[in-house]
């Protein structure tokens, strides 16, 4: 029987993608086919969980996805594992709007339990009655334990556990407060190398939690989840994949598959793309730490400039298709420059209607269009329905903007 969990916190940094991270890795040194998920349109999180399982991560999303959807992409990957682990957004009831989109919506949805990380700093027998309202809330969202983070002394860990055992909430584990903890980087200094550390973790994890009350048995339900085929795989289909281009979802890449034949190419390494290609896919990532890099791919940045295929070019594929970064010049296929300076957060969600289609994703960056952005060619919408002033951009065959879309099907279905 497949055992499944979702790791949820009470607010964001309790560390639960530190002792996600663990779990993983620990879990497969057992021996176990241990597969990730993650709540939410994170794109750095998978990206260690991926170091950690030796798996890809699934995004889990109940806003940009229907719960059937939700479903499916749950038991279409995780068919071959032994255990299965997501890793929750936010605060466990945080969501979009309200509990929509969030960890508890997604594991009610699921049917899987929930392990709860609390960072027990500077709190005592106090946790009782947080521990009671987490168990009694939602009487659909199946709490099945706790486990406490940032415990000071053994005297401290006491005082949790009774505190626990008073209001019935089993305890599956107490980490102490450890400066040596791996806490992942989330942006500057991102680093998805450091598997030393992520191996130190797991050995700290595998010493800390009780494995045996952690893998609760949870049968899945048997969906059965076909990706679907349209053209026999005649589309020549191109993403840009490397270093600095690398937020992609996992449903994405299968998705195109289905559509055609996928290929990867690199920016970074000055890789053309041919001038049969039908479609092509610059997704996210972290172009403004390879500038100098960038600028001389010149190789890329023409046969991007020559071809017919559509081009649809997501937040750091939509600065590189911009007329510079900064003072670096880059492809010019946009009529305006990006911006690292004064850098500051944009994130929310996102829809728009195209060619009568409503698309759903996320906006995250640091970045920002230099001086007075153009009018959006169509108008974007956050999650509660709000017009925003995140702009889409339509420029001959390129299609660009700051927002990361879940499924890229208007990659073909956009006239």
């Amino acid at each position: 029987m497949k055992k499944a969990f979702l790791i949820a916190a009470a607010s964001s940094g309790s560390g639960k993608t530190t002792l996600t991270i663990g779990l993983l890795r620990a879990l497969r040194n057992k021996g176990y086919k241990v597969q990730p998920f993650k709540c939410g349109p994170d794109y750095i999180d998978p990206l260690y969980h991926r170091i950690a399982s030796g798996r890809d991560s699934v995004n889990l999303d109940t806003w940009m996805q229907s719960e059937q959807n939700v479903q499916k992409a749950f038991q279409h990957y995780s068919q071959d594992a032994d255990i299965c682990i997501v890793e929750g957004v936010m605060g466990l009831y945080d969501g979009a709007d309200g509990i929509k989109g969030s960890s508890a919506e997604v594991a009610e949805i699921l049917g899987i339990p929930v392990i709860l990380v609390i960072n027990a700093r500077s709190m005592a027998h106090s946790i009782a009655p947080i521990l009671k309202g987490y168990l009694t809330y939602r009487p659909a969202t199946r709490i099945a334990g706790v486990i406490f983070n940032n415990v000071g002394s053994s005297r401290h860990e006491k005082i949790l556990r009774q505190a626990a055992a008073e209001v019935g909430m089993p305890v599956i584990g107490a980490i102490p407060r450890m400066k040596e903890l791996y806490a992942p980087s989330r942006h500057l200094g991102l680093d998805i190398s450091e598997t030393e550390k992520i191996s130190q973790l797991a050995e700290k994890v595998a010493e800390i939690i009780n494995n045996e009350q952690l893998t609760i048995n949870c049968q899945l339900s048997t969906v059965n989840c076909q990706l679907s085929t349209i053209n026999s795989k005649k589309s020549q289909i191109f993403i840009a994949y490397d270093a600095a281009f690398n937020f992609l979802y996992r449903q994405t890449t299968d998705y195109l598959r289905s559509q055609g034949e996928v290929h990867f190419f690199s920016p970074l390494a000055n890789e053309t793309v041919p001038q049969d290609a039908s479609l092509i896919l610059l997704p996210g990532g972290y172009p403004e730490f390879f500038l100098p890099q960038l600028s001389k791919s010149h190789a890329t940045m023409d046969s991007l400039r020559q071809t017919k295929a559509r081009i649809w070019a997501e937040c750091g594929g939509m600065m590189y298709l911009s007329q510079g970064i900064d003072d670096t010049d880059m492809a010019g296929l946009l009529p305006f420059r990006t911006t690292m300076q004064d850098a500051r957060l944009h994130l929310g969600y996102r829809m728009m209607k195209i060619s009568g289609k409503e698309l759903r994703g996320h906006e995250f960056h640091y970045s920002s269009i230099m001086g007075t952005p153009p009018p959006s060619d169509i108008q974007l919408y956050d999650a509660q329905g709000n017009p925003v002033d995140t702009g889409f951009y339509i420029q001959g065959n390129v299609y660009a903007g700051y927002t990361h879309w879940l499924h890229p099907i208007m990659l073909k279905d956009v006239e």
